[in-house]
């Protein structure tokens, strides 16, 4: 039996650790994946994102959170959101009310809900359902309070203008912010928390094949309907993002299959190098050399903001030191001034015009046909990306844009600014890449004048 005589004491335990309310409240042990999340919430300020399998728990976990928090913290406010009302009111809210109704007294008579709310007699604190769909962006908007805990269930399905919105309460300090989802989209808040914004968040996968709670029927199903490699299975079953969207140019599996390759140097060692620098416009774009040498690449160099003279030096001692046969930069706009210095210093780079015609009639443009090479350089299980510190950048670079097709049937990559729009950032890192396949290269370009690639 708990001992209830000290409440203030027992509360300020199960304020410090979630298992233990978990296990005193409802009379269950959480899966070592359930405790994970459990524990992470707990201290001050977590923010938490979780991608799941099927049947890992993580509506109930969600549940318990609720209920933890609405029982430990006097004034509380808990706004819970996910993309549908069924996905609030039929799983989420059915959640707590069956844990609610397995509590100990007197909180098992105390907390009331309703439809939308979750409250505690005799308390401020509350939780409270939205439903975050782009036409709602206040969902998660308009909550203050000493202890906040916002709550996003599959968030991979909200839209990107809900979190736009919400973005100054859920940076409240001490807010806690937990984002469960199966992992069913490669854009958007949620797949950047495990990717370029990985460092602001703690990261979990709960995966089928690790949880006690998921029949091995069920695992051997999906295996024999789909297959091991199939979207579906990473997905449902690993509780990891889909290899690749349905427009998506560069599939994520092989992205990661370059970048988890090795070469053995001689593979390689008779390739001219050749570099590709991508100039960034402003802001947060960053500046990129990277160098390939046939089958085998690498970043040089990378930052955000640098003067083009001092960017025009550094290139030009890039191009020294490897002994560069070629030199590709992005000459679109102020890139233009980085092809112009090195010219005034007696040198020869390409000029390559992103947005000029491109040598193959398949490419709306050079720049899809130079991600066209580079697509192909890495999916055709030969490629080797030596990124280092910068392998999820990439990674999340080479996988961001989407594809279609013009009127005249021609491959367009998707824009620049229509990335933006759907909150990812620009490429710069694959577009250095792809720079260099803008034309094939063979060593020793002294005395050939550069054309300019992608002539307008």
């Amino acid at each position: 039996m708990l001992d209830l005589s000290d409440l203030a004491g027992l509360i300020e335990a199960w304020r410090k650790d979630v298992v233990y309310f978990v296990k005193s409240q409802f009379g269950v042990t959480p899966s070592p994946q359930q405790a994970g999340l459990l524990n992470a919430v707990a201290k001050p300020g977590a923010h938490v994102a979780a991608k799941s399998g099927h049947g890992t728990g993580k509506s109930t976990t969600d549940a318990w959170l609720i209920l933890w928090a609405i029982c430990c913290f006097d004034d509380v406010k808990i706004p819970c959101t996910a993309p549908t009302k069924h996905q609030l009111e039929d799983i989420l809210w059915t959640e707590v009310k069956k844990w609610r109704s397995r509590m100990l007294e007197p909180w098992k008579s105390s907390i009331k809900i309703t439809s939308d709310k979750v409250t505690i007699e005799g308390m401020p604190g509350m939780a409270v359902a939205r439903t975050g769909r782009k036409e709602n962006p206040e969902a998660l908007q308009g909550f203050h309070a000493d202890k906040l805990l916002f709550l996003i269930d599959e968030a991979s399905g909200v839209d990107d203008t809900v979190f736009e919105v919400a973005r100054g309460a859920l940076s409240t300090p001490g807010a806690r912010v937990v984002m469960t989802a199966n992992p069913t989209r490669t854009t958007g808040f949620f797949y950047r928390a495990f990717h370029a914004n990985r460092e602001s968040w703690d990261c979990y996968t709960l995966s089928c094949l690790d949880s006690p709670l998921v029949a091995p029927a069920y695992v051997e199903e999906m295996e024999k309907e789909y297959g091991r490699d199939s979207d579906i299975f990473r997905v449902r079953v690993l509780g990891e993002f889909p290899s690749g969207g349905d427009l998506q140019f560069i599939r994520i599996a092989d992205a990661e299959a370059a970048l988890a390759r090795q070469l053995d140097p001689r593979a390689y060692a008779h390739a001219p190098v050749v570099l590709g620098v991508d100039v960034a416009w402003f802001g947060g774009d960053r500046n990129v050399i990277v160098l390939r040498q046939g089958l085998y690449a690498r970043i040089l160099w990378t930052v955000r903001e640098c003067e083009l003279a001092v960017l025009s030096g550094i290139v030009a001692e890039k191009w020294d030191k490897h002994h560069a046969s070629a030199v590709f930069v992005d000459a679109t706009g102020i890139g233009a001034g980085v092809v112009s210095d090195l010219r005034m210093m007696g040198r020869q780079p390409f000029a390559v015009q992103f947005g000029g015609g491109a040598n193959d009639a398949k490419y709306k443009n050079k720049r899809a046909e130079c991600w066209g090479l580079m697509r192909d350089w890495i999916a055709a299980d030969s490629g080797c990306l030596d990124a280092g510190e910068y392998a999820e950048r990439i990674k999340d670079d080479l996988t961001a844009p989407d594809y279609c097709y013009d009127m005249q049937g021609r491959l367009q990559l998707e824009r620049k600014e229509e990335m933006k729009k759907r909150g990812i950032a620009s490429p710069d890192f694959a577009d250095a890449l792809a720079l260099t396949f803008a034309q094939p290269v063979a060593p020793a370009y002294q005395n050939i004048k550069m054309p300019i690639l992608g002539r307008m």
